[in-house]
Protein backbone atom coordinates (compact mmCIF):
# COMPACT_ATOMS: atom_id res chain seq x y z
CA UNK A 1 0.00 0.00 0.00
CA UNK A 2 1.27 3.13 -1.11
CA UNK A 3 1.95 5.54 2.29
CA UNK A 4 -0.62 8.31 2.61
CA UNK A 5 0.56 11.71 1.88
CA UNK A 6 -2.28 13.56 3.87
CA UNK A 7 -3.68 14.95 0.70
CA UNK A 8 -7.32 16.21 0.92
CA UNK A 9 -9.25 13.69 -1.27
CA UNK A 10 -12.94 15.65 -0.84
CA UNK A 11 -14.68 15.74 -4.06
CA UNK A 12 -17.63 18.02 -5.38
CA UNK A 13 -20.56 16.63 -6.56
CA UNK A 14 -22.93 17.89 -9.38
CA UNK A 15 -26.51 18.81 -8.78
CA UNK A 16 -29.46 16.15 -9.59
CA UNK A 17 -30.08 15.72 -13.09
CA UNK A 18 -32.95 17.36 -12.89
CA UNK A 19 -31.77 20.76 -11.73
CA UNK A 20 -28.79 20.67 -14.36
CA UNK A 21 -30.34 22.55 -17.58
CA UNK A 22 -30.03 26.10 -17.90
CA UNK A 23 -33.03 27.82 -19.13
CA UNK A 24 -30.88 29.37 -21.85
CA UNK A 25 -29.60 26.13 -23.96
CA UNK A 26 -31.24 24.64 -26.89
CA UNK A 27 -33.98 22.11 -26.59
CA UNK A 28 -32.88 18.69 -25.92
CA UNK A 29 -29.19 20.14 -24.93
CA UNK A 30 -28.66 19.77 -21.04
CA UNK A 31 -26.32 22.00 -19.70
CA UNK A 32 -24.56 21.44 -16.53
CA UNK A 33 -24.93 24.04 -13.31
CA UNK A 34 -22.18 24.19 -11.07
CA UNK A 35 -22.87 25.56 -7.52
CA UNK A 36 -20.69 28.37 -6.92
CA UNK A 37 -17.25 27.71 -5.11
CA UNK A 38 -17.08 24.02 -6.47
CA UNK A 39 -13.70 22.93 -7.78
CA UNK A 40 -14.76 21.67 -11.03
CA UNK A 41 -14.47 22.18 -14.71
CA UNK A 42 -17.98 24.00 -15.55
CA UNK A 43 -16.33 25.58 -18.64
CA UNK A 44 -16.62 23.93 -22.45
CA UNK A 45 -14.49 26.02 -23.58
CA UNK A 46 -10.83 27.09 -22.51
CA UNK A 47 -7.32 26.39 -22.48
CA UNK A 48 -6.77 23.31 -20.61
CA UNK A 49 -4.38 22.74 -17.95
CA UNK A 50 -3.35 19.32 -17.10
CA UNK A 51 -0.48 18.52 -15.34
CA UNK A 52 0.89 15.07 -12.62
CA UNK A 53 2.60 15.28 -9.70
CA UNK A 54 4.33 11.84 -8.13
CA UNK A 55 5.40 11.14 -4.59
CA UNK A 56 5.57 8.07 -2.56
CA UNK A 57 4.10 5.91 -4.41
CA UNK A 58 1.09 8.57 -5.58
CA UNK A 59 -0.01 10.27 -8.47
CA UNK A 60 -1.84 13.67 -8.59
CA UNK A 61 -3.41 14.43 -11.52
CA UNK A 62 -4.87 18.04 -11.77
CA UNK A 63 -7.24 19.42 -14.42
CA UNK A 64 -7.56 23.02 -14.70
CA UNK A 65 -9.87 24.92 -17.46
CA UNK A 66 -9.53 28.93 -17.13
CA UNK A 67 -10.00 29.73 -13.00
CA UNK A 68 -11.80 26.58 -12.15
CA UNK A 69 -9.64 23.22 -11.34
CA UNK A 70 -9.76 19.87 -9.75
CA UNK A 71 -7.18 17.36 -8.56
CA UNK A 72 -7.80 13.31 -8.21
CA UNK A 73 -4.52 10.73 -7.07
CA UNK A 74 -4.20 7.53 -7.89
CA UNK A 75 -1.81 4.50 -5.90
CA UNK A 76 0.38 2.72 -7.89
CA UNK A 77 -0.64 -0.57 -5.85
CA UNK A 78 -2.20 -3.26 -7.95
CA UNK A 79 -2.09 -1.48 -11.61
CA UNK A 80 -0.16 1.52 -13.42
CA UNK A 81 -2.95 3.99 -13.80
CA UNK A 82 -0.70 6.63 -15.30
CA UNK A 83 0.29 4.24 -17.86
CA UNK A 84 -3.48 2.87 -18.71
CA UNK A 85 -4.82 7.36 -19.16
CA UNK A 86 -1.81 7.93 -21.20
CA UNK A 87 -2.79 4.82 -23.50
CA UNK A 88 -6.49 5.61 -23.51
CA UNK A 89 -5.71 9.41 -24.55
CA UNK A 90 -3.96 7.78 -27.80
CA UNK A 91 -6.51 5.42 -28.22
CA UNK A 92 -8.81 8.88 -28.72
CA UNK A 93 -6.11 10.58 -30.90
CA UNK A 94 -6.53 7.19 -32.90
CA UNK A 95 -9.76 7.50 -33.42
CA UNK A 96 -11.70 5.31 -30.88
CA UNK A 97 -15.18 6.98 -29.61
CA UNK A 98 -14.39 6.15 -25.66
CA UNK A 99 -11.10 5.56 -23.37
CA UNK A 100 -12.37 5.19 -19.99
CA UNK A 101 -9.97 4.68 -17.16
CA UNK A 102 -10.14 3.65 -12.94
CA UNK A 103 -7.66 6.43 -11.58
CA UNK A 104 -7.60 4.51 -8.37
CA UNK A 105 -7.30 5.92 -4.78
CA UNK A 106 -6.94 3.81 -1.23
CA UNK A 107 -9.93 3.16 -1.07
CA UNK A 108 -11.97 5.09 -3.83
CA UNK A 109 -11.10 7.62 -6.85
CA UNK A 110 -12.84 8.30 -10.04
CA UNK A 111 -13.51 6.56 -13.25
CA UNK A 112 -12.25 9.29 -16.06
CA UNK A 113 -14.20 8.78 -19.02
CA UNK A 114 -12.64 10.60 -22.42
CA UNK A 115 -14.49 10.31 -25.76
CA UNK A 116 -14.43 11.81 -29.05
CA UNK A 117 -17.42 14.79 -29.46
CA UNK A 118 -18.35 14.81 -32.42
CA UNK A 119 -15.14 15.27 -35.11
CA UNK A 120 -13.20 18.09 -34.11
CA UNK A 121 -13.99 17.95 -30.25
CA UNK A 122 -13.07 15.53 -26.85
CA UNK A 123 -14.70 15.41 -23.80
CA UNK A 124 -13.64 13.86 -20.49
CA UNK A 125 -16.09 13.10 -17.71
CA UNK A 126 -15.12 12.80 -14.35
CA UNK A 127 -17.03 10.01 -11.93
CA UNK A 128 -16.92 9.13 -8.31
CA UNK A 129 -16.75 4.96 -7.93
CA UNK A 130 -20.48 3.72 -7.23
CA UNK A 131 -18.43 0.78 -5.49
CA UNK A 132 -15.50 2.29 -3.86
CA UNK A 133 -13.14 -0.88 -2.39
CA UNK A 134 -11.69 -1.89 -5.86
CA UNK A 135 -8.87 -3.00 -3.89
CA UNK A 136 -10.65 -5.59 -2.87
CA UNK A 137 -12.85 -7.36 -5.66
CA UNK A 138 -13.79 -10.31 -4.35
CA UNK A 139 -15.46 -9.32 -0.91
CA UNK A 140 -18.12 -7.94 -1.56
CA UNK A 141 -17.91 -8.79 -5.68
CA UNK A 142 -16.53 -5.22 -7.22
CA UNK A 143 -17.86 -3.80 -10.82
CA UNK A 144 -17.03 -0.39 -12.46
CA UNK A 145 -20.17 0.95 -11.29
CA UNK A 146 -20.43 4.66 -11.95
CA UNK A 147 -21.04 6.89 -9.38
CA UNK A 148 -22.35 10.85 -9.17
CA UNK A 149 -20.34 13.08 -11.94
CA UNK A 150 -17.97 15.37 -10.81
CA UNK A 151 -16.53 16.98 -14.03
CA UNK A 152 -17.27 17.73 -17.41
CA UNK A 153 -15.50 19.69 -20.03
CA UNK A 154 -15.65 19.80 -23.73
CA UNK A 155 -13.00 21.23 -25.74
CA UNK A 156 -11.30 21.58 -29.68
CA UNK A 157 -9.45 18.16 -29.98
CA UNK A 158 -6.11 19.68 -30.83
CA UNK A 159 -6.68 21.60 -27.12
CA UNK A 160 -7.32 18.37 -25.21
CA UNK A 161 -4.64 16.54 -26.90
CA UNK A 162 -1.68 18.91 -26.94
CA UNK A 163 -2.61 19.58 -22.55
CA UNK A 164 -2.07 15.99 -22.16
CA UNK A 165 0.59 15.45 -24.28
CA UNK A 166 2.29 18.56 -22.83
CA UNK A 167 2.12 17.21 -19.43
CA UNK A 168 2.94 13.31 -20.72
CA UNK A 169 6.19 14.93 -22.16
CA UNK A 170 7.42 16.73 -18.59
CA UNK A 171 6.75 13.57 -17.21
CA UNK A 172 8.81 11.81 -19.62
CA UNK A 173 11.67 14.50 -19.13
CA UNK A 174 11.63 13.93 -15.63
CA UNK A 175 12.52 10.70 -16.37
CA UNK A 176 15.54 9.91 -18.47
CA UNK A 177 16.42 6.00 -17.44
CA UNK A 178 12.36 5.29 -18.38
CA UNK A 179 11.23 4.89 -14.21
CA UNK A 180 9.24 7.60 -12.93
CA UNK A 181 10.62 8.95 -10.15
CA UNK A 182 8.28 8.73 -7.17
CA UNK A 183 5.78 5.67 -8.71
CA UNK A 184 8.09 3.08 -9.60
CA UNK A 185 6.80 2.06 -12.46
CA UNK A 186 7.72 2.54 -16.42
CA UNK A 187 7.18 5.75 -18.35
CA UNK A 188 4.86 4.26 -21.45
CA UNK A 189 7.25 5.77 -24.33
CA UNK A 190 5.12 3.38 -26.89
CA UNK A 191 2.04 4.54 -26.18
CA UNK A 192 2.84 8.09 -25.87
CA UNK A 193 4.94 8.23 -28.97
CA UNK A 194 1.59 7.06 -31.00
CA UNK A 195 0.15 9.81 -29.47
CA UNK A 196 2.54 12.24 -30.67
CA UNK A 197 2.03 10.72 -33.86
CA UNK A 198 -1.62 11.37 -34.05
CA UNK A 199 -1.71 14.72 -32.96
CA UNK A 200 1.52 15.37 -35.37
CA UNK A 201 -1.13 14.73 -38.18
CA UNK A 202 -3.11 17.67 -36.48
CA UNK A 203 -0.53 20.42 -35.85
CA UNK A 204 3.04 19.93 -35.45
CA UNK A 205 4.13 19.47 -31.71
Amino acid sequence: MAQDDGEDRSCARLPPASDRTNSGSSPGVVTPVFPAGVSVLSGFTGQLEVSFTFRAGWCRLALRVGAEAAAYRATSIEDDFFTDLVEAVARIASGAIVASVLWGDEPGGVFLDIARSGPDHASIVVHQLGLPDWLTPADPPWAPVRGDALVMARLPMVTFLTAFAEAFSAVQQSAPEGRIPGWGGEFPAAAFANLRRELGKRRSF
